[in-house]
């Protein structure tokens, strides 16, 4: 993958283009076979010592994993929230008034056929944060962009990878049913290499494949929303970790810049001091992304 980074405006725009008619992006490669290995290593380490899956679900060294708030359970995977390439691209997309809202791991270990679908807890059709907004005319509004770094591939069907109904995010109600095969019409499964990120639309109808290959799928999803929404899932009360973070970090873990008691509102409609991914995005050459990006 070319560094989102040095790309020209152009690039930028056709990714947007791109991300707005479909409501996902894939982009291999921008993890390196190096970086992949070590958070693989960082999973497996959790694999041994998570014993309660999301949602209090005992597990043993094995099991599927599911891991919320990943961010505060696994350190290692903070370097993720602000990557510089990947940060110019969402900066692009959403305005520059964004923050993580959550941090999800997942350990897909494979299995027989035989086996079904039922112990591998996958995730049927769905759209991410419906219980969060109320829709108007049957659309729902775009509150939040998910990254998924894949560590381990998924480039053949059925490894757990994911699928997608392209273009869902603009429509109102589910996709039409193929009642034939219980699936959407248009379905569409992304086969991914180890080292890609997919960007979708919290709004965009996606499910889970079941993974019948020898390998386990093992990646991480880093959810960002609007600022003026609660993080989904964690809340740093260590000033410890501010004080080690750089002024863009602190804006995206939720960091208040400025107190709303002396009358500022600093979530909705924020000073400079409240967003220094603005100035950021700025030095890399894109000084007029707006608070918030127009629907498509």
């Amino acid at each position: 993958m070319q560094t989102i980074e040095s790309v020209d405006l152009r690039q930028l725009e056709l990714w947007r283009e791109e991300f707005r008619e479909n409501g996902f992006l894939v982009l291999p490669g921008v993890l390196s076979g190096e970086e992949c290995a070590k958070y693989i290593d960082v999973l497996d380490r959790l694999d041994q010592t998570i014993t309660q899956s999301a949602r209090d679900r005992p597990r043993q060294p094995g099991d599927r994993l599911e891991l919320r708030s990943c961010v505060k359970k696994a350190p290692e995977f903070m370097e993720l929230v602000d990557r510089p390439d990947i940060l110019t691209l969402l900066g692009f997309l959403l305005g520059y008034n964004i923050q993580l809202g959550n941090s999800h791991a997942f350990i897909r270990p494979g299995y027989e056929r035989a086996a079904g679908e039922s112990p591998q807890g996958l995730f049927g059709w769905h759209r991410d944060l419906m219980r969060t907004a109320t829709p108007i005319n049957g659309r729902y509004p775009h509150l939040a962009t998910r990254v998924g770094y894949f560590f381990t591939p998924a480039d053949e069907p059925t490894m757990g990878s994911l699928f997608v109904v392209p273009g869902s995010h603009r429509t109102a109600g589910r996709p039409a049913w193929n009642r034939t095969t219980d699936q959407p019409y248009g379905m569409h499964e992304l086969l991914v290499e180890a080292g890609s990120a997919v960007l979708f639309d919290n709004r965009l109808w996606h499910s889970t494949s079941p993974n019948y290959s020898s390998h386990a799928r093992k990646n991480l999803y880093l959810e960002y929303a609007q600022r003026w929404l609660r993080p989904f899932d964690y809340y740093f009360q260590d000033d410890a970790v501010y004080a080690a973070a750089s002024p863009v970090l602190k804006q995206l873990l939720g960091y208040d810049f400025t107190n709303i008691e002396d009358g500022y509102v600093g979530y909705q409609e924020p000073h400079e001091v409240d967003t220094p991914l603005r100035s950021w995005l700025a030095e890399r050459g894109l000084p007029d992304i707006p608070l918030m990006t127009e629907e498509p």
